[in-house]
């Protein structure tokens, strides 16, 4: 799972939990997120803001939880080991995190679909065992 931040124009942090992020490019580093324009979020990118992506490990589906709930702004970051990075809020123990600048936006449907340019990206030292999701539950890729 990944969650997805982002600072609005009065310096108010805004965290979702994002189910829809893929790589498009490695040259340039580039990620493609789809943001509901339903969410605070969607606003936040509409007007071309940057944004981070955590990764999140297995052990951190609470947080995911808390940004896929009713809570909103600054309540969702009540969980988590967070930090500040090239001016976004991010998760210091998250699997990966990626810093992008808004490059390109489109929008279909109900959705807006923002390709980020990777600018920096945090890779953690632990081993690799990220969250998932599928049929409707959190799983793991590596069981303990």
């Amino acid at each position: 799972m990944r969650r997805l931040a982002a600072i609005d124009s009065s310096g108010q942090r805004h965290a979702m939990t994002a189910t829809a992020v893929t790589s498009v490019s490695d040259d340039p580093a580039s990620l493609l997120v789809c943001v509901n324009r339903h969410t605070t979020l969607h606003d936040i990118l509409a007007q071309g803001r940057r944004f981070a992506v955590n990764v999140l490990s297995a052990d951190q589906a609470d947080i995911s939880i808390l940004c896929a709930s009713g809570e909103s702004g600054e309540s969702r970051f009540a969980q988590g080991n967070w930090g500040d990075a090239n001016g976004l809020p991010y998760l210091r123990d998250a699997q990966t995190v990626f810093f992008c600048n808004t490059a390109r936006q489109l929008t279909h449907g109900t959705h807006l679909i923002a390709i980020g340019e990777v600018d920096k990206a945090l890779v953690s030292d632990n081993a690799v065992n990220p969250l998932l999701y599928a049929d409707g539950q959190y799983r793991r890729l590596n069981e303990e």
